[in-house]
């Protein structure tokens, strides 16, 4: 059994954070002591992470502590923000080598987890995890399906599936959760849900969301952290993808179904994103409300009797 002291440096969006959680889960059970330097994109991701048995300290990126206080510092920061912290770490002589760059575009988890088998881990990687339960508030029940609409801004956008609505039409009792720019799909146009569907989108703390999802019966998402919050506490989870890889996150829980079209064109993130439909990102405009459905049903909830 280890011993001792780990910070460990996450951050980017959600989702990378709760994909690097197999990591904080095997070194807890490997006996370290695990504080969190946590650089999120958006603040309230600590949340997720306090209370949770397995980590001792969350701070944040304006209150981290001196790495001599650490037996071990492991740099676990993506690549694509690794630029902005680099300098941080040149004089930090407890830091664990970072795995290459072209690890993570492969497999994220597997990315994160190399830190893990350095410091002795042995076997499979748990899956990803978060220490939340679900809420008794709010009526959410086991037949209440939660859909997030959206994921992050900009570019980012393409990857909102355009026919929640739609979804929502063919089952009772609907939440919608995330921010209030959620409710935009991916060429801008205002997402209107029927009359019946209770609106959380932009009302709920990120934890308060997360607590939601855990105490409904499944989950509807696109690639976003929403959707990896899903997998993490449990939920029964059906993500839509079009323009990006399901593969480069590494395994899924048990309890996620993945829904794409299966364009040749598909995934194009990085090659030549967008370029085969000019755009039109038509992966994702040919995924059905049929299509999901199926995969609701195949978690075993199904829609309304007609």
């Amino acid at each position: 059994m280890a011993s001792g002291a780990i910070l460990i440096h996450l951050g980017a969006g959600v989702g990378n954070v709760v994909l690097a959680t197999p990591l904080l889960a095997a070194l807890n059970q490997l006996g370290f002591e695990i504080d969190v330097a946590l650089a999120a994109d958006y603040p309230e991701t600590a949340d997720l992470l306090r209370p949770w048995s397995a980590v001792r300290s969350v701070f944040t990126n304006v209150e981290i502590p001196s790495a001599k206080n650490y037996h071990y510092v492991l740099p676990a920061i993506p690549p694509f923000y690794w630029s902005r912290f680099a300098h941080c770490f040149c004089s930090v002589n407890n830091l664990l080598p970072r795995p290459s760059d072209g690890l993570f575009y492969e497999n994220e988890q597997t990315f994160y987890f190399s830190f893990a088998r350095t410091l002795g881990w042995r076997g499979a990687a748990p899956s990803t995890v978060l220490p939340i339960a679900p809420t008794e508030r709010m009526d959410v029940t086991k037949r209440t399906l939660v859909l997030a609409p959206g994921c992050k801004t900009g570019e980012m956008a393409k990857k909102r599936w355009p026919y929640f609505p739609a979804l929502a039409q063919a089952f009772g009792d609907v939440i919608v959760a995330g921010t209030a720019d959620d409710l935009w799909d991916g060429q801008g146009t205002r997402l209107h849900f029927p009359a019946h569907v209770h609106n959380f989108a932009g009302r709920l703390s990120l934890r308060q969301t997360a607590e939601v999802i855990a105490a409904a019966g499944v989950f509807v998402g696109n690639d976003s952290g929403l959707s990896h919050i899903a997998a993490a506490v449990g939920s029964p989870t059906v993500m839509i993808f079009g323009p990006t890889s399901e593969r480069v996150l590494g395994s899924l829980p048990p309890n996620v179904r993945v829904v794409r079209r299966g364009l040749r064109c598909e995934p194009c993130w990085f090659d030549s994103r967008f370029r085969a439909c000019a755009g039109r990102i038509d992966c994702l405009a040919q995924v059905t409300v049929e299509a999901v459905v199926c995969a609701l049903a195949e978690l075993g909830f199904r829609r309304n009797p007609s």
